[in-house]
């Protein structure tokens, strides 16, 4: 997940079809591939395969036992070996032992996985390892696992869960990481002999790891990152395949809403980063996305974290973001009544404390992944003290803009007054979650207009038809059940968290019919809506 052929990918397979032609010899799962539900990765996966071009996908800890109906598709694949725990390769005359992990902290991140569950990574290892050792006979074990690296009070990458999987099982050769986007420029040896490796993210790097191995001495002899840039001319046949898909993917994600992949929608004057530990450095992007949450729903507050965002908007030479540029920054999950990719925009109640309380909880930085938690909003302005004890750290939440100035709400509790606010679902399901994750040190209840407590996510989607008629419904969006819950309304047209974006950017100003708008880069758009005091 993450492209516009990922959201495709159920009737495409277009991205394992990708990897095949470019010698992928196997992949495994991350927590994203599982946004669409075990019925959605079922669909991708088989669409590659019935094109007869996938490579081997390899999960060793991932199960797809039970009676659960979204589960047909992936036990079907794994009974005709389209799924497996490992796949063995031999190059030169050496056996190449292959499987694949999802580790801990990813799995938590999965959140729309349903009835798929999944076994611990390292007991799961230690079987592997015997497997591929003693039955099959291979000379190197590979595990490709969407674990992670983090920083250890050393300052190094020395934890994480891909670090922790190699220290506790020492019959891996080499650890090939993801989930962190981690560019490690060094590989971290492991057990004074096991390479934990990782590229990045987004294909911007090409590894390249060289081993040397006599009996079981295995010895690094290099390890190099090479950069993907444009400086490198691509393949023409991948690119034909990708131009093939480019129509298909129009119809499937944007044509329902009036766009197409390559459309241009703006002229971005520089660079607007995403740059999670670089709070001031993200402003622009951020504030751009939650203008457009609140303005899309009309709601008092636009809310979303760093770690959403999954892509920076980047000048490039011409400036032109096309719809597949914005798309890359907000690619996450699927709807509620509306089954295409992309979390819907939803819209709950809740108090001045409430809010407090989704701040502090997102104010709890997680080291693997730092800055990524980081609240970011529009139509309020926060001030937070790092240096106050855990969950107190929030000295003031104020509403407001740029433009009128911020007044201060109460955050106490006394005031039971209730603000709107339109975060995309994929946070929001994290969001309502945070009274579990805090074992109750932190209270919200996600309302309706009238105080009453949300019953169903259906409750909390907002209907465009209302201040967007031009949008028509996309083929499939009328959900039965989801009308019955919906307060009698009769057809549901969800705002995506994309399409808010993009929606955005073509109502800004122009300086002449005809031209694309200019993203605004000025101390307006950048303003700091997060304070640190102390």
């Amino acid at each position: 997940m993450g492209t516009p052929f990922g959201a495709a990918g159920r009737e495409t397979g277009s991205e394992l079809q990708l990897m095949s032609l470019m010698g992928y010899d196997a992949v495994t799962f991350g927590n994203h591939d599982f946004d669409l539900g075990p019925d959605g990765l079922g669909l991708s996966i088989a669409a590659a395969a019935s094109a007869g071009r996938i490579p081997a996908v390899v999960a060793a800890n991932t199960s797809f036992a039970g009676s659960d109906r979204a589960l047909t598709e992936l036990q079907r694949l794994t009974n005709d070996k389209v799924i497996r725990r490992y796949h063995v390769v031999e190059r030169g005359g050496i056996r190449f032992g292959i499987f694949g992990l999802i580790g801990k902290e990813a799995v938590f991140y999965t959140t729309n996985s349903g009835a798929i569950t999944f076994t611990d990574a390292i007991e799961t290892a230690r079987e592997m390892v015997t497997v591929l050792r003693e039955t099959e006979k291979v000379d190197v074990v590979i595990c490709i696992s969407h674990g992670g690296v983090q920083k250890g009070k050393d300052g190094l990458f020395s934890d994480g869960d891909d670090v922790r999987l190699a220290k506790a099982v020492p019959g891996i050769d080499v650890v090939v990481g993801g989930h962190s986007h981690t560019e490690l420029k060094e590989a971290v040896i492991v057990n004074g002999r096991t390479p934990v490796v990782q590229t990045g993210q987004q294909s911007q790097n090409l590894g390249e790891l060289v081993i040397t191995l006599e009996g079981r001495k295995l010895t690094v002899d290099s390890y190099k990152l090479h950069p993907i840039d444009d400086t490198i001319t691509g393949t023409r046949t991948i690119a034909d395949e990708i131009d093939k898909f480019k129509k298909t993917v129009t119809e499937i994600v944007f044509a329902s809403r009036g766009y197409s992949i390559d459309q241009p929608l703006a002229i971005a004057p520089k660079d607007l980063p995403n740059t999670f530990t670089d709070i001031a450095a993200g402003n622009l992007l951020s504030n751009l996305c939650t203008d457009a949450f609140r303005n899309a729903t009309k709601s008092d507050i636009g809310f979303t974290a760093n770690g959403m965002m999954r892509a920076s908007l980047t000048r490039g030479k011409s400036g032109v973001q096309t719809v597949y540029d914005v798309f890359a920054v907000a690619p996450l999950g699927a709807g509620v009544v509306d089954s295409t990719a992309g979390s819907a925009l939803v819209t709950a109640w809740f108090t001045g404390q409430e809010l407090k309380n989704m701040l502090e909880f997102l104010l709890v930085d997680n080291p693997a992944h730092p800055g990524e938690y980081f609240p970011r909003v529009s139509g309020m302005r926060f001030r937070y003290d790092k240096s106050r004890p855990m969950f107190d750290v929030v000295t003031a939440v104020e509403l407001g803009n740029y433009d009128s100035g911020y007044s201060a709400i109460d955050i106490t509790g006394k005031d039971g007054k209730l603000f709107s606010l339109t975060c995309p679902l994929y946070f929001g399901l994290i969001a309502v979650a945070i009274p579990k994750y805090t074992k109750g040190k932190l209270a919200l209840v996600p309302k309706n207009r009238d105080g009453q407590p949300l019953n169903s996510r259906v409750e909390a989607l907002d209907d465009p038809r209302s201040d967007t008629p031009d949008l028509l419904p996309p083929p499939g969006t009328l959900d039965k059940s989801s009308v019955a819950t919906g307060a009698g309304k009769d057809a549901l047209q969800e705002i995506k968290e994309w399409q808010a974006i993009m929606d955005h950017l073509r109502s800004l100003p122009v300086r002449s019919k005809g031209e694309l708008p200019v993203i605004p880069v000025d101390e307006r758009a950048a303003e700091a809506r997060a304070i640190q005091e102390g």
